[in-house]
């Protein structure tokens, strides 16, 4: 997600246009496909990164019928799945008559998380036009906080945990996907109709709402607006840096003190000192609209820096929470 920039954060580059850099990026994308390898244990889990070209659409392979506990069901054609919270369902045929746009998510996708603002833009803008599903699959991480994070429920999603053995997967394995994010389209009789395997920008997802069902929407640019500050785990981070190489309007910020930046720091970071007096005074001077991964020594260290970077109206913040320690024990490039 790093570029070559000057050690002062008031001198970074200018950025190029949010719309021309969201396309460069979404060009890398297309590129890799996340993988996510699940550890039990203490909820311990990475994301590994395997190279092929990952297609906007796909065949869904053969669905499952096999009924799952409580009668919860993963066949993609009438799924029945439990609520993300509660004892409910989240049930297809519950949407027959409407549109219904099903999103497939984890906390640990990078890409889940840089796609969710514009799927929260385009489902309010829908005005219930479109029902939009959301579905925690293949995740040993807190869905619910990632779903209240953007406030998914907010915006009129209908939030499902996926079924089968821990962690559960079995509806989002039924289209034959081998990556996150992916998202299902069905028509108002229930029938799939669109299946898209890798993020989608705001505008491919209004692209598609037009596509499939002939709705116009005019959502505004989830780009324009400040988004909640995302965290990430040091791959996840790693291969935003790295998809984001040569691209002016993402930056990598390092919050602890210079001493501690010289002894050793991810290539291309900008030192800001989160425990400067004029901390603050130094975020004023960076561009906004920009993109930001921070790291510092702790994680509570990074979540007050990245905390005030929100405060000030930053749009685009990535908080490596495990801090450049976690970055090292992840075996990731460290330089002086």
């Amino acid at each position: 997600m790093a570029r070559k920039t000057s050690s002062r954060p008031g001198r970074a580059a200018r950025p190029t246009g949010r719309r021309a850099a969201e396309a460069a990026r979404e060009k890398a994308r297309r590129q890799w496909r996340t993988v996510a390898v699940v550890g039990a244990g203490l909820g311990v889990f990475a994301v590994v990164v395997a190279l092929s070209r990952a297609p906007a659409s796909t065949a869904p392979a053969a669905a499952s019928t096999a009924p799952a506990a409580q009668g919860y069901r993963a066949d993609r054609t009438a799924f029945d799945l439990p609520a993300l919270t509660g004892d409910g369902h989240v049930r297809l045929a519950d949407h027959r008559g409407r549109p219904v746009v099903v999103n497939f998510f984890a906390s640990w996708c990078v890409y889940c998380n840089e796609e969710l603002p514009g799927f929260v833009q385009v489902a309010r803008a829908t005005h219930g036009g479109v029902d939009f599903v959301g579905v925690q699959t293949s995740d040993t991480g807190d869905g619910v906080a990632m779903a209240r994070r953007f406030d998914l429920a907010g915006a009129g999603f209908s939030l499902a945990r996926d079924i089968g053995a821990a962690p559960g997967s079995d509806l989002w394995s039924s289209f034959g996907s081998d990556g996150l994010p992916v998202t299902a389209f069905y028509d108002r009789n229930g029938a799939l109709v669109d299946f898209s395997g890798g993020m989608l920008t705001q505008q491919a997802l209004e692209d598609r709402l037009r596509k499939n069902y002939g709705v116009d929407v005019r959502a505004a640019e989830a780009a324009n607006l400040v988004q909640p500050v995302i965290p990430l785990i040091p791959p996840g981070a790693a291969e935003l840096i790295r998809t984001n190489a040569g691209n002016p309007s993402f930056v990598v910020l390092d919050a602890r003190p210079p001493a501690d930046f010289a002894a050793g720091h991810i290539p291309d970071a900008v030192d800001v000192d989160a425990t400067a007096a004029d901390f603050r005074q130094r975020l004023g001077a960076l561009d906004h609209t920009a993109s930001y991964v921070v790291y510092s020594g702790t994680a509570d260290a990074s979540a007050a820096a990245t905390a005030t970077m929100h405060d000030l109206g930053f749009r685009h913040v990535y908080d490596i929470t495990s801090g450049i320690a976690g970055w090292r024990q992840a075996g990731l490039p460290v330089t002086r």
